[in-house]
């Protein structure tokens, strides 16, 4: 548990760490059960919805560096500086 809150970057409180371990559970048990159908036969969907009911895909205008960067809490000479992802 405390290494998925190192991956995830978030400190949990005793409580919660049991409330997620709960909830992990359940996900766990759903997948076991949807493990245990009988799906021969069955054609695989690529996509859960059958009708293309997504919005058209068009370009907008687009941020400039300084709205996209206006949110970000750390950032430097115009780039984002993220946690590091050597060491551990």
């Amino acid at each position: 548990m405390r290494k998925l809150e190192r991956l995830a970057l978030i400190s949990l409180t005793e409580q919660e760490r049991q409330e997620f371990m709960r909830d992990l559970a359940r996900i766990l048990d759903f997948f076991n059960k949807i493990d245990e159908l009988n799906l021969e036969g069955v054609e695989p969907m690529f996509h859960p919805l059958s009708t293309g009911k997504l919005r058209p895909d068009r370009p907008n205008q687009p941020l400039s560096r300084d709205e996209a960067l206006s949110n970000v809490p750390k950032k430097k000479d115009g780039y984002i500086i993220g946690p590091s992802t050597i060491g551990g």
